[in-house]
């Protein structure tokens, strides 16, 4: 009996009843992959326990363009011919392994050559071009550019327990293939995007004339989470070595350097990059730092940033030049409680303006999409959506290397600016990158940006920054930072629970007329109780026209009785207060 799934169906049915066969009759177990070949569901549990055709039927339903993936290790073993890598290794497995009637065209211009159960403990290599899948593994088997092939007849077969065994002999050649024996490697942990991409990256720094000591230090950062490093730098060992044998030497640029004059630089401030908020505070390109301690509301912060930027409205008393489309790549928030962070901001916007959030606003599901093992399917998220604006909240969820190295960080920011450059996206101009960090612990205001927790070169890849710090109980100070214009002034905002909108905080002890007021009073009396001072405080804000509630009058109490010329006796409930004896006079 043959497979559907090789008659290739065109419709949503016709492939998910071939899926339900391959699964029924051959005993393989299938998983639903995206365009990128990552497993769309928790897979690793299907390696022993075939999903059922009710949960395939459901896969299917619930992600009607994926692609489907088999586990092998279960039922066969794959062979991973990387041809675009090297040529000459179909050749060289056509006069050195076993012809099997099964082999899948990949979309990258490989094949994989399908074999019955392959022992558990061979090893899974990876490198040099040439991969063994086992248990652990999986390979594509439907989805655009991937094709099953019959070799001569396939009435002959009729479970995979029918296709040809690697032999040690073929294990053998396999190994001298790669010069290399016994390797533990992580293909079955790195995706193939991740593969991709390291090899990209090796090629580029081997043809930069790196050292091999210096592109093993930097790969670090190419590490992904749960793997160590000591594993990628094998991974990244066999890349190099790879590139050196392909004689990719180094190319140097031997074009003379400009030197310019100073008038060039008059006649280049025309190339300023379109500003979008403030003068010189937030314009295309720039990068963008948003620091504070947890918890302080750094999400809340960008998030009313993001959807003013969506609907071209007033920001931190400064207005976007436009509507911008934007994304959230979150990676903090469940899904399921992000509704309840948007849903009293989106309100608070006009029909007019919720439309353009609903036309103009993207996020991400919580999760760890680090920058190193990603960029492809970052890069092609942004490619899609074209933003204006992307925030990445927090760093530490992209960055998976040493925050305290400048020299992982500096690599770590080298790929994020050709990540969001203009010729890597096809824009007209690149993104403004919002980047949300936390301080470090026992960090104080006085620190500044230099609270920012890791590296000190963190904080030198901004154009412009935020630093939020807790002034009070009620109130966050925000003051600002930025290498192109005036400085916005710092300022106190409170959050605003209707509307999740921090809204500028009175900080009614500055009110010139608060401080004097109070202190009139109090020369008037002698010892009064913290319920009193409260009353006098309320009673002057309500003569000033300012809205306080009963929070920021205990605030601001405590503001006053901590002045020079206050004094106080009792403790808790009991401490009274009243103005030092010295100085009513000169209030009276």
């Amino acid at each position: 009996m043959g497979l559907m799934l090789l008659d290739k169906p065109k419709t949503q049915e016709g492939v998910q009843d071939a899926i339900i066969e391959l699964s029924r009759e051959f005993d393989v177990h299938v998983i639903p992959c995206g365009k990128d070949k990552r497993p769309l569901v928790p897979w690793k549990q299907y390696q022993d326990t075939k999903p059922t055709e009710e949960q395939i039927e459901r896969w299917a339903q619930t992600y009607p363009e994926c692609m489907w993936g088999a586990l092998t290790g279960k039922s066969f073993g794959v062979v991973d011919l990387d041809a675009y890598q090297d040529e000459s290794l179909i050749p060289w497995a056509k006069e050195n392994l076993p012809w099997t009637p099964l082999v899948a065209k990949t979309r990258s211009g490989g094949e994989h050559w399908m074999y019955s159960k392959l022992p558990e403990d061979i090893t899974v290599s990876a490198g040099s071009g040439i991969d063994i899948r086992n248990k652990g593994g999986y390979v594509i088997f439907n989805g655009p550019g991937y094709e099953w092939n019959w070799q001569d007849s396939q009435e002959d077969f009729h479970m995979f327990s029918d296709l040809p065994k690697l032999e040690d002999k073929h294990l053998r050649a396999i190994e001298g293939r790669r010069g290399k024996t016994n390797v533990t490697s992580i293909n079955t942990q790195h995706n193939d995007g991740w593969h991709d991409t390291a090899l990209r990256w090796v090629a580029r720094s081997v043809a930069k004339g790196l050292g091999d000591d210096t592109i093993l230090r930097d790969c670090v950062t190419l590490t992904q989470p749960g793997y160590s490093h000591a594993q990628t730098r094998e991974e990244i060992r066999v890349m190099i070595i790879g590139a050196r044998q392909k004689g990719w030497t180094p190319t140097f640029d031997d074009r003379p350097i400009e030197v310019l004059r100073i008038d060039d630089a008059f006649d280049l401030e025309h190339r300023k990059p379109p500003e979008f908020l403030g003068e010189g505070f937030i314009a295309a390109g720039f990068r963008v730092f948003v620091v504070g301690a947890p918890k302080i509301g750094k999400s809340q912060l960008v998030l009313e940033a993001l959807t003013t930027a969506a609907v071209g409205g007033q920001w931190l008393d400064m207005k976007w030049d436009k509507p911008h489309k934007v994304i959230w790549l979150q990676a903090e928030i469940r899904g399921a409680y992000v509704g309840s962070r948007l849903r009293p901001l989106f309100e608070s916007f006009n029909d007019k303006e919720k439309e353009l959030i609903r036309e103009n606003f993207y996020w991400t599901e919580r999760g760890d999409l680090d920058l190193a093992s990603n960029f492809n399917r970052l890069k092609s998220l942004v490619k899609r959506i074209k933003p204006s604006i992307v925030c990445i909240d927090p760093l530490a969820n992209y960055f998976t290397g040493e925050e305290n190295s400048n020299s992982e960080v500096a690599i770590f920011f080298k790929q994020l600016n050709e990540l969001f450059s203009s010729s890597t996206l096809e824009m007209d101009a690149p993104p403004c990158v919002f980047l949300v960090h936390h301080t470090r612990k026992g960090a104080t205001t006085q620190d500044g940006f230099d609270g920012a927790r890791g590296a000190s070169s963190l904080t030198g890849w901004m154009d412009s920054g935020i630093l939020m710090t807790a002034a009070n109980s009620s109130a966050i100070n925000l003051s600002f930072l930025t290498r192109n214009g005036p400085w916005p002034e710092e300022r106190l905002v409170k959050l605003n629970p209707d509307s999740m909108r921090l809204e500028n905080f009175v900080d009614a002890v500055k009110h010139p007329q608060m401080l004097p007021e109070v202190m009139r009073h109090l020369s008037h009396r002698e010892w009064v109780t913290a319920y009193e001072v409260n009353t006098l405080i309320a009673e002057q804000c309500n003569r000033l026209g300012l809205d306080i509630d009963g929070a920021i009058a205990r605030e601001i109490r405590l503001q006053i009785v901590n002045h020079k010329h206050i004094e106080h006796q009792g403790t808790g409930q009991n401490t009274e207060y009243r103005l030092k004896p010295k100085v009513r006079r000169g209030y009276q």
